[in-house]
């Protein structure tokens, strides 16, 4: 059951800040907080990460749904498998930034993304992205550093 809380509070975490940014936050302003390090700023991303294939959003809605079917079928096979907890705590946390995405993508046709990092590296501070993004990423890390660890035999 604690999976499946992680689950929905990264998912609920991340849509309520999305529909605050959608709601509060003007697109194209700029909002410095933590001394200037994070960026607030609204962006409505069509496409994938970095917003490539943005011309085709069908291709980009399919393709996220089978990758979210690989991912869920995947979890379902270690889920009732003892241990493992923080591959199983990845997968949470994948599946839910990438659910959220999703989400975003079939009710608005974007998703929102609403915060940068400043920082020196010009490719690093021009990206914006959203929670869920940390998410997938984190979820990812967690999962493939965890399948490296050996356990114990499987049968």
């Amino acid at each position: 059951m604690g999976y499946l809380n992680i689950f929905l509070g990264a998912f609920l975490g991340d849509l309520l800040l999305k529909k605050y940014a959608e709601a509060k936050l003007p697109m194209g302003k700029r909002v410095s907080i933590l001394g200037d390090r994070i960026w607030i700023r609204k962006l409505h991303n069509r496409g994938a990460a970095g917003g490539v294939l943005s011309d085709q959003p069908d291709v980009i809605l399919k393709s996220t749904l089978g990758m979210l079917a690989s991912v869920f079928g995947y979890v379902v096979m270690f889920l009732r498998r003892k241990g493992r907890k923080a591959e199983k705590t990845g997968a949470a946390l994948l599946l839910a930034g990438g659910c959220c995405n999703w989400f975003d993508r079939l009710h608005q046709g974007y998703v929102t993304d609403y915060f940068s990092i400043n920082c020196k590296k010009d490719e690093i501070r021009n990206l914006v992205f959203n929670l869920s993004d940390v998410f997938i990423f984190m979820g990812t890390i967690l999962m493939a550093a965890s399948s490296l660890i050996p356990g114990k035999k499987r049968r």
